[in-house]
């Protein structure tokens, strides 16, 4: 019996599958939103803590460090109580208290106590994470098509419109975040506290699929050390995308202005063109792998994302650069989605261990990226930052779609009968 049969046997609510995904849309829109209020207010605590200037850059990396620590931690940690008591009761305290957390960081006093709520903030953090693609997931399969993608495009779309007040916060209050943390960490919470009430609960989760319509039936489906093999690749998979995200958004700029000899603006144009490039390949993205399949679709990112690495590399000019960087947008914007996706589709009764796995996988490009960048660009100079995204976007385009083809495809969407008798997708 596939998932479409056994979930006919209760009523299904059309109403209450669309508010749990706007529910989905909106974690990760708050996701996006507090990591831009983190951004743009970075030098105003700095400023509150004293670690102005290259004298305190030691101090903030180190609550960076913290704050990517217990991210991958949180990441791993939620994803077991996700499935045993379901995306609502796990994830309402995570959506409440992660934006409340940065208050905390804006009201400390010294190093240590930094240190410490920075590992609190990274731990709600990749909590957040995890629950808002494991609940995706799990709205995803009653669509029984890929929707991960436009969920994700809520991210940077969070981060454009809240990093528009934080910066202007930032303007007028250089010396402390904290009036940057109450409003929109305020604001943040209690939005965040009201969708997440439209949360599935876990006796709403649709039960694991019997794959009748797979390459992998239920006969066959490997044991549980080739699943926990696959998800360490497919973390493998995402930690490459994130780590040359990182590559491009740290030091993009820089070196667009230095290899060709452009204005800082327009150098930054590149960046911003990246962004919204990936933005919009999220938004066609769904259409795109429901069209050609999940595999096509990562092959063909991981190739365009490297092949537009390869153009700034070698194209020693703006415009080229700018090319090279959108095309790294369009590449880069549905790896995540469709390796997540894929994660949580592989075993449904443990999505929530499986995301958990790969994100955290993921999250630690936070720890070892930054600092294996810069040991590249120091090493060989800033020309050949772009061969980083270059080689491993190639590895995606290799490995992704071998991974993806050992995870059940999409079953039927799940129906609903209307008023009139007739049966129509939930979608």
């Amino acid at each position: 019996m596939t998932t479409n049969e056994v979930a006919a046997t209760r009523p299904v609510d059309m109403a209450r599958i669309k508010m749990a995904r706007f529910a989905t849309f909106f974690g990760f829109f708050q996701l996006g939103s507090l990591m831009l209020m983190w951004s743009t207010s970075t030098s105003s605590l700095r400023a509150a803590q004293g670690w102005e200037g290259e004298s305190g850059d030691s101090k903030f990396g180190m609550l960076a460090l913290a704050i990517g620590v217990g991210a991958t931690v949180g990441c791993l940690a939620i994803g077991p109580l996700l499935d045993r008591f379901g995306p609502r009761a796990a994830a309402r305290p995570v959506y409440l208290l992660y934006p409340l957390s940065y208050v905390a960081l804006a009201f400390v006093d010294g190093l240590t106590a930094a240190i410490l709520t920075g590992v609190m903030v990274g731990l709600l953090r990749g909590a957040s994470s995890t629950a808002s693609n494991v609940h995706g997931v799990q709205v995803e399969r009653y669509y029984g098509r890929p929707i991960m993608s436009a969920f994700h495009a809520a991210y940077p779309a969070g981060g454009f419109l809240l990093g528009l007040v934080g910066s202007a916060l930032a303007r007028h209050f250089t010396d402390s975040p904290t009036v940057a943390y109450l409003t929109i960490g305020g604001v943040m919470a209690v939005l965040g506290f009201v969708a997440s009430k439209w949360l599935l609960t876990r006796s709403e989760l649709l039960p694991p699929e019997e794959n009748t319509n797979t390459e992998t039936s239920a006969k066959t489906r490997p044991t549980s050390t080739a699943t926990l093999l696959i998800l360490i690749g497919f973390g493998i998979l995402l930690l490459a995308s994130m780590l040359s995200e990182n590559a491009l958004l740290d030091w993009g700029q820089e070196f667009v202005r230095r290899t060709t000899g452009t204005t800082a603006g327009l150098a930054a144009a590149a960046v911003t063109f990246y962004s919204g490039a990936q933005f919009a390949g999220r938004l066609f993205g769904d259409k795109l792998a429901e069209k050609f399949g999940a595999r096509a679709i990562v092959g063909a990112s991981g190739a365009i994302g490297s092949a537009g690495a390869l153009l700034a590399l070698l194209g020693h000019s703006t415009p080229l650069a700018l090319v090279g960087f959108v095309l790294l947008g369009l590449g880069l914007a549905c790896i995540a989605p469709l390796m997540l996706s894929a994660a949580g589709r592989r075993d449904p009764e443990n999505a929530g261990r499986n995301i958990g796995i790969v994100n955290a996988i993921g999250y630690s490009g936070m720890l070892v990226g930054p600092a294996a960048i810069t040991i590249l660009v120091d090493t060989t100079g800033i020309q050949w930052m772009p061969i980083v995204p270059a080689i491993l976007l190639a590895l995606i385009a290799v490995g992704g779609p071998a991974l993806t083809r050992l995870v059940p495809n999409f079953d039927k969407p799940v129906t609903t009968t209307t008023k009139d008798g007739r049966e129509m997708p939930i979608g």
